[in-house]
């Protein structure tokens, strides 16, 4: 299960801005550190059959500890200057500069009234039922609305009889159960608000989509007097994460609006025709310049996007970018964007050009405030490097390509031995068979070179912390997995100890 971040930030604020009973040092290895708070939140939204030892905590610090003995290692072998580092490390920089610049500007400025409180648990109180018609244009939108509003919902549904497949949905599955405020989205919520029952909306951009929403119940619950003492500290959260997202979008709109953003046509028209062309043969993840240097793209294409390099496509205050200083600071991981649709293409790389130039004044703002003299932004960054040293090693240490069917049969007849000889010949097996007996090995011979480097570390763990800590219900169900993501990114907000070690391995 994922649990998704409905404020920008408030999941970094809650991360890394730890109290300070949970700063204290759980585990040192080398002279790195591993804090209580670090290790609350991985094991808690970490996976859960991690947790299925005897000694659950004990095995994933030790998983922890061996990541970091393994990432060490890997900075002594200088794998930080490996290309998919040094790409991971500057765009994790710059979005938690973004985020920082959001900390400093916006969370900082929020305070919760108690009257704001007992406020949002009365209109919690009012519980929505309602409906909605997907589509997947504006057009269409507005097609579906005046079919609903002439013959009724259940026409327009027999409608989009052919596309409820490709908009992954199903089509008995359109209305809602009862739902308070704060079961709905933010942005869904303000479009309930402002309906009369069984109106219909204007058409509404949600989620790369566009939708229709009718509300057709509307039920309104008592509050017990000592209810709103009891639940107060929640809908101070509630409050406080839709003051967020209201405040940033205020901080973003008068970042913009001044500079009068403009993207130029004929510049438009170009990069569209070039990046459909680039993504409908695949989706890159990198700079795109990364891939023209390297010679990583077609060939015919590269040259006419070298050719328009010189046109001009968005202007915003007293600067005007060219199609290549838009590719200088267009990052595609972090901006959402799929040749499926051309309409749909053209209307998302419409915004995509708006948001990287946010992101460039934004990024301009961080730097001129150093915001990453920060002591949670430097630890963040550590932390991600270290994960990402890790998986560097790992790579190399379970490459498949060095292993030959002679060793996977070696290691299989020695479990085999092992078990008494109960197993099927190796010969015998299937190559599914085989390659998940391949897959063993590797995690193996990873566990084996992992406990050979913390052999030789010098690691301590203050036990007297983690035997007293407590944590979530979720956390200690070990067949429960819950993943935390970030809503403006859709990633982790911290590094968590990777699937593939076993719990039923021990040294």
């Amino acid at each position: 299960m994922r649990l998704p971040v409905l404020a920008l930030l408030t999941t970094l604020a809650a991360c890394t801005a730890a109290p300070n009973d949970e700063a204290a040092i759980l585990a040192t290895v080398n002279g790195d550190v591993i804090t209580a708070e670090e290790f609350r939140l991985n094991y808690e939204f970490g996976h859960g059959h991690l947790r299925r030892g005897a000694n659950p905590r004990e095995d994933y610090l030790r998983f922890m500890i061996l990541e970091l003995v393994l990432a060490q290692e890997a900075q002594r072998l200088n794998l930080d200057t490996a290309a998919a580092i040094l790409h991971a490390s500057h765009t994790l920089r710059e979005e938690l500069l973004i985020e920082r610049v959001f900390e400093e500007h916006v969370l900082a400025q929020i305070e919760v009234s108690d009257e704001e409180i007992m406020a949002a648990q009365n209109a919690d109180a009012v519980r929505f039922q309602f409906r909605f018609l997907p589509a997947k244009t504006w057009a269409e939108a507005v097609s579906l609305r005046a079919v609903a509003t002439a013959n009724g919902f259940d026409a327009a549904v027999s409608v989009l009889e052919n596309e409820f497949s490709e908009l992954g949905l199903d089509p008995d599955n359109l209305e809602s159960p009862a739902l308070s405020a704060d079961e709905i989205e933010p942005e869904v919520l303000e479009v309930l608000r402002n309906l009369h029952l069984n109106e219909m909306s204007e058409p509404v951009e949600y989620r790369g989509g566009w939708y229709l929403f009718e509300v057709t119940g509307i039920q309104r619950q008592p509050i017990a007097p000592e209810d709103y003492a009891d639940r107060a500290s929640s809908y101070r959260k509630v409050v406080y994460n839709r003051k967020a997202m209201e405040q940033a979008g205020e901080f973003v709109s008068e970042l913009m609006a001044p500079l009068n953003v403009v993207t130029a046509r004929e510049g438009f028209d170009v990069l569209s025709q070039a990046l459909w062309a680039w993504y409908e043969q695949e989706t890159p993840t990198r700079n795109l310049l990364h891939y023209m240097e390297a010679g990583l793209v077609d060939q015919d294409l590269a040259q006419f996007l070298v050719a328009a390099y010189t046109v001009p496509l968005v202007s915003f205050g007293d600067r005007e970018w060219t199609i290549r200083t838009f590719l200088e600071h267009y990052t595609p991981g972090r901006y959402v964007l799929r040749a499926r649709d051309r309409m749909a293409f053209e209307q998302r790389l419409s915004d995509v050009i708006a948001l990287v130039v946010r992101d460039h004044l934004l990024l301009s703002m961080a730097d001129s405030e150093r915001l990453y003299e920060n002591e949670s932004f430097e630890r963040t960054s550590t932390l991600w490097m270290q994960k990402w040293l890790f998986q560097e090693l790992r790579a190399i240490a379970v490459d498949s390509t060095s292993v030959t069917k002679t060793e996977v049969g070696a290691y299989y007849a020695r479990k085999n031995d092992e078990m008494g000889g109960r197993l099927r010949a190796f010969e015998a097996l299937d190559s599914l068979d085989q390659r998940r007996i391949l897959q063993q090995m590797l995690r193996d011979r990873l566990l084996q070179y992992a406990d050979s480097l913390a052999d030789d570390a010098s690691i301590e763990i203050n036990h007297a912390v983690l035997d007293t800590m407590t944590f979530s219900r979720s956390a200690v169900n070990p067949q429960m997995t819950v993943h935390l993501l970030k809503s403006n990114s859709n990633k982790m907000p911290f590094p968590i100890a990777d699937p593939n070690w076993r719990t039923a391995a021990k040294r």
